[in-house]
């Protein structure tokens, strides 16, 4: 028998790899290039840690530029997790690629990013129940993108040509989701950590005198 509560579902985690001077990019005029590195780090640490605590199902960590760099290997050698590399020219078509490959072998795949901290284990489970239900599940963020997007049923219009980073990405989606018949659920809103805002609403969540 399966370990996880979910043995038909598979979470994907994107990740960049930390490298100095390209991860969290925008925050680097106000907490500097080794601050914005080690965020990285640690945000894919803690999303990997949270999620092997409560062991919902499968997960993969999808890798930018490509699995090699050291830190993903330390990743694969602390929690034993697969490693795959993204591929597409843009965003969308890495997710889409990655989900339509991972559908072949799961019903429900549900892909995330690191970068927002207030998506829960509560928030994932409750997406992967909703695909049992639903072609496409979205967990929407303050920004008017979404940190969660899962799928039991693949559809690439919905990443195609999609202006990533913009605060038009989920009223794209929802267009898309409804042009493509597709039936949808979308759980509660999160934020992520695109702003110096962010990150100190983030560092403030993390302090040890906040409670749970």
């Amino acid at each position: 028998m399966s370990a996880y509560k979910y043995s038909d579902a598979v979470v994907l985690i994107f990740a960049k790899a930390p490298v100095a001077g390209e991860v969290n990019t925008r925050l680097i005029p106000d907490i500097g290039i080794e601050a914005a590195t080690e965020l990285q780090r640690e945000l894919v640490m803690n999303r990997l840690n949270i999620l092997r605590q409560h062991n919902l199902c499968v997960i993969q960590l999808w890798c930018a530029p490509n699995q090699h760099h050291e830190f993903f290997q330390d990743c694969k050698n602390q929690y034993a997790i697969e490693l795959f590399d993204q591929h597409g020219v843009d965003l969308g078509a890495r997710m889409s690629s990655a989900i339509k490959q991972n559908l072949n072998k799961f019903k429900r795949v549900v892909l995330i990013g690191t970068d927002a901290p207030s998506l829960t284990n509560t928030h994932i489970d409750t997406a992967i129940k909703q695909l049992a239900e639903n072609d496409i599940v979205i967990a929407p963020a303050e920004d008017g993108g979404y940190v969660l997007i899962g799928m039991s049923r693949h559809c690439h219009d919905v990443f195609d040509e999609v202006e990533w980073g913009s605060s038009t990405v989920l009223e794209t989606t929802r267009e898309r989701i409804k042009r493509n018949n597709l039936t949808s659920f979308e759980i509660e809103m999160c934020w992520d950590i695109d702003r110096v805002e962010d990150y100190f609403r983030y560092k403030k969540s993390q302090s040890p005198n906040q409670m749970d």
